[in-house]
């Protein structure tokens, strides 16, 4: 959600877009296996016809994340007599480079995507080859697969993409000014809960205890929604048909007003950008925020004393309960490859459960782990900030919850974004003093409107 949902919908890597300057200036050079190997170890080794597969693959965080996964891509293919060329495809570029290649029928055999709504629009145009068989056999490895991705990646029951990693946005709250208002560092657990405590901490100028997003801007989406879901209401019902104006909708946004109204938001909130709840915790300056974990990120390369005071936990829960948007990256093949068989093994290879840790281990912690008992190593146990990332995933959904993928419900849902109809539902209430009731009526016939133009149920 927030920022990285909304280019994810426009086709770029929102998580990365978030962390360009982590990100290598130039994309590494291909890593490519040799053309004869010794076969072994590998599931399946015999399903490879031989014939060379091409990989493209997102910047991770770091180049050495990037090398590690060439690496294992490359054992493949030489276990298996193949040759592999890994593509580490630059991010700006490479929404770019793939609708070139697909438009010139000369795209690479297995790619990697940052978002469902991506996989679900080149499946619909018969581009992505059936994965329902990785699926059967990798979902299920250890605890198997956060149960929120299942709906993601199919059309009917035929799975096109398969996931390795699992995305979320957590709230992160600092917990030394928790305990001085309470005695405890557990984060608040429930909204009501939740506005308690930034009436204890709120000590403006110097602390707004809430840094809630109130810009026209991606961020204030993602943060406005997860109260709605919260509250119990959606921006559309099962059929897929717009469903914002509700009394769950309405009573979250007088939520967010009475936040606003108590002085527990930062005053220049509704001029904020995406930018702005960052940096208002990175400064000490707001005690929670609403935030994708490139805030995490920040606070190891460049804050230890606030990553030891600063955790991240589920969004409180409202009426209804705890939600938050939640995606994944993950691997699809082309039907155009000439070796559909290899690359689909190749996956079932890469989903490996020891593999993917050795992955998220060189990534930083950029990718967490897409099967439930991943997070049972080491290396999560020993970071204290990650222990309510499962309920955070548990509590997972995409934006078209509870309406099951669809390319035209993507298409519209995307446009609600990218013309910020729900932040100007918020502005409108913050900055213009309308009714609450009459700006969600507003918002809500404003999405009939796109939904009708993109052929979506309206």
């Amino acid at each position: 959600m927030e920022r990285r949902e909304f280019l994810r919908y426009l086709g770029v890597s929102a998580g990365l877009a978030l962390t360009a300057a982590c990100a290598p200036a130039t994309a590494p050079a291909p890593t490519t296996a040799p053309a004869a190997a010794p076969a072994g170890g590998t599931p399946g080794a015999a399903k490879s016809n031989g014939s060379k597969l091409t990989v493209w693959g997102w910047q991770s965080f770091t180049p050495d994340g990037d090398k590690l996964l060439g690496d294992q891509i490359t054992q493949w293919g030489a276990a298996n007599n193949t040759q592999v060329e890994y593509v580490v495809v630059e991010n700006a570029q490479f929404p770019q480079k793939l609708a070139a290649a697909i438009e010139a029928k000369a795209p690479p055999d297995v790619v990697m995507l940052t978002a469902a709504s991506n996989v679900v629009d080149y499946a619909s145009r018969q581009l992505f080859a059936d994965v329902s068989d990785v699926w059967k056999a990798t979902s299920t490895q250890a605890g198997g697969f956060w149960s929120y991705v299942d709906p993601l990646y199919k059309i009917g029951s035929t799975y096109y993409g398969i996931p390795f990693e699992a995305d979320t946005s957590p709230m992160f709250a600092r917990t030394d000014l928790i305990k001085q208002a309470s005695g405890s560092t557990d984060p608040p657990k429930t909204l009501d809960d939740l506005t308690t405590m930034c009436q204890k901490i709120n000590d403006p100028p110097n602390v707004y205890a809430f840094g809630f997003t109130l810009g026209r801007t991606p961020d204030c989406f993602g943060n406005t929604v997860a109260i709605i879901w919260n509250d119990g209401g959606t921006l559309v019902d099962k059929s897929g048909k717009v469903a914002l104006n509700s009394p769950e909708t309405v009573m979250a946004i007088n939520r967010i007003k009475g936040w606003w109204d108590a002085k527990i938001i930062p005053p220049d909130s509704p001029t904020w950008d995406d930018t702005g709840n960052n940096a208002a915790f990175q400064k000490k300056q707001a005690a929670f925020v609403l935030n994708p974990p490139s805030i995490y990120g920040w606070m190891v390369d460049n804050d230890k004393d606030l990553l030891n005071n600063a955790t991240m936990a589920a969004i409180p829960a409202g009426k209804s309960g705890s939600y938050s948007g939640s995606g994944s990256w993950s691997w699809s093949v082309f039907q155009s490859s000439k070796n559909v068989d290899g690359s689909k093994d190749l996956i079932h290879y890469l989903l490996d459960p020891a593999r993917l840790q050795a992955l998220y281990s060189k990534v930083g912690g950029r990718w967490y782990p897409i099967y439930q008992d991943g997070t049972k190593d080491e290396f999560w146990t020993s970071k204290p900030q990650f222990q309510f990332y499962p309920d955070l995933l548990k509590g997972g959904r995409d934006i078209s919850y509870p309406a099951p993928p669809d390319p035209n419900l993507f298409a519209a849902l995307g446009e609600i974004q990218t013309r910020l109809i729900i932040p100007d539902m918020v502005q409108n209430v913050i900055v213009k003093g309308m009714g609450v009731q009459d700006a969600v009526q507003q918002a809500h016939d404003a999405m009939v409107e796109v939904f009708k133009a993109h052929g979506a149920n309206a």
